[in-house]
């Protein structure tokens, strides 16, 4: 019987987006190329889950940009039309409360993952790294969750553009 990671992970593959499995508790991959290794094959998928069945699931952000913010973040206090923006995309919860809000990378763009650079507790994952995506959970049993109707359901080329005040920001 699958988990319901290792059929999010089906889902996230037949979607188009390459996954991979990571560890529950330090998030880090668990292949030997690490998120390089990440497939759409279903039956790679399963030989991993099979291998490892508690593992969480993982997404390169490659050609994707990812806006990670930490549940500390005071970054778009107070600019509400800005935090209305960056919802109307594929939008999840991390564990620790913290966002991560999902676009594909403008065609011409080619941005790579940073941490705290555009502001102190967000951080961008974009070419070159990865998320842990829902529902996988961390020990105690938090887990990431898609906000309902902000679902990652759609192949990367339908997902929402970054509004243009972002891209000016990561230009």
């Amino acid at each position: 019987m699958r988990s319901i990671v290792h059929e999010a992970a089906l889902r996230y593959a037949e979607l188009g987006y390459p996954v991979f499995p990571c560890s529950s508790g330090d998030k880090v991959p668990g292949t030997e190329h690490g998120f390089h290794d990440a497939s759409t094959d279903p039956d790679q998928i399963d030989r991993w889950w099979s291998q490892r069945p508690s593992s969480n699931v993982g997404i390169p952000t490659d050609g994707l940009l990812v806006v990670d913010v930490d549940a500390e973040a005071t970054w778009l206090h107070g600019r509400l039309e800005w935090e209305l923006d960056l919802a109307e995309g594929a939008f999840s919860r991390t564990p620790s409360g913290g966002r991560h809000f999902i676009f594909r990378q403008p065609d011409g763009k080619a941005w790579n993952s940073s941490q705290g650079q555009i502001a102190p507790h967000v951080d961008i994952r974009a070419n070159g790294g990865y998320i842990v995506a829902p529902p996988s959970a961390i020990p105690g049993g938090k887990t990431y969750y898609w906000v309902p109707g902000n679902e990652l359901d759609v192949p990367r080329e339908q997902l929402s553009l970054p509004p243009d005040w972002l891209i000016e920001i990561l230009d």
